[in-house]
């Protein structure tokens, strides 16, 4: 309750581990942010939701990939986080078909789901680290099967909870004189 997360040091918290890891020196290359965007819904106003996508994308440097979802022509559409899946998958494996592109991936999810697209990240030569959740009040936040699949990652998973009080965000009050 009242916690605020401070999008732009993710990133840089991420990479510092995966050097820890190396024991060298990591140079980020790109952050993806996937999400949807409800368009024509009745009684939903995405104004809000733009704005943060705008505010990672311009102030935190994210790529950022919103799916918008159309009500009138797919009604009974709900922006679940399927849609995110497939974008971000596709992305993911063009990346690691472009030559240079990147030497680790980074996935920050716990769906099961991604199993296949991280044994075929692999397969093509590149490595995986995993960006997870621990369980919270009994309930299991990421997928035992892929936080343990064997050959799975290439480093031991990172869980984003145990670094909260790095992403927190602090805000400053400020003076105006």
């Amino acid at each position: 309750n009242g916690f605020e997360i401070d999008y732009n040091r993710i990133p840089d918290i991420i990479a510092q581990t995966i050097a820890e890891n190396l024991d060298m020196p990591v140079d980020l290359i790109r952050t993806n942010y996937f999400g949807t965007i409800p368009v024509n819904k009745s009684g939903f106003n995405p104004a809000k939701q733009n704005a943060f996508y705008e505010f990672l994308s311009l102030q935190c440097g994210y790529d950022s990939e919103i799916i918008p979802i159309d009500f009138r022509k797919e009604p009974d559409a709900r922006p679940d986080d399927k849609w995110v899946n497939v974008a971000l998958s596709a992305s993911m494996m063009q990346y690691a078909m472009t030559p240079g592109a990147f030497d680790i991936a980074v996935l920050i999810g716990g769906n099961a789901d991604y199993i296949p697209l991280l044994k075929r990240i692999r397969a093509v030569g590149k490595r995986v680290f995993l960006v997870a959740m621990n369980a919270i009040d009994g309930k299991q936040l990421t997928s035992v099967s892929l936080i343990t699949s064997p050959g799975l990652l290439d480093f031991p998973p990172m869980f984003l909870d145990e670094h909260a009080e790095e992403i927190r965000l602090v805000r400053a009050e400020q003076v105006r004189v």
